[in-house]
């Protein structure tokens, strides 16, 4: 099994890895909140599949629902940022929740997803790995 997931991770395997409980991950399925794109359940007895992608965004749908983002609320935010990307890979975003919203990080800016998509909020991101590096570099010189 490759770390793209390209044969597949069976539902059981998808739960363990996102930390999504399995009956949650069931349910989710069955809504069609986040369902599993290799193969879905096609009566009893049928196996799952999911991606790497899947569990990518199981566990971000995990972690915004323990942020306090309600199932709803998520698949507002799910479909905000499927359809505004034009790549598979999420690799490169960055979610902030207040616990009312949820904001894609692009650059310095934060863009609702959820109350006000695509509205910029006015917010500060201050990068203190970068203030630490230019302290010291300013100590230092």
């Amino acid at each position: 099994m490759t770390r793209t997931g390209s044969e597949g991770f069976s539902a059981g395997r998808a739960a363990k890895l996102s930390g999504v409980p399995y009956r949650t991950l069931d349910y989710w399925a069955r809504s069609k909140f986040l369902v599993p794109t290799l193969a879905r359940a096609a009566g009893k007895g049928t196996m799952r599949l999911y991606s790497f992608q899947d569990l990518v965004a199981l566990r971000v749908a995990r972690e915004l629902r323990s942020a306090g983002i309600s199932l709803q609320s998520l698949r507002k935010v799910i479909r905000h940022l499927r359809g505004r990307r034009r790549t598979a890979s999420f690799a490169d975003t960055f979610l902030v929740s207040d616990g009312r919203d949820v904001f894609e990080r692009r650059g310095d800016d934060l863009i609702s997803t959820l109350r006000q998509p695509g509205q910029l909020a006015l917010a500060w991101l201050i990068d203190l790995g970068q203030v630490v590096e230019e302290l010291e570099r300013a100590i230092a010189a």
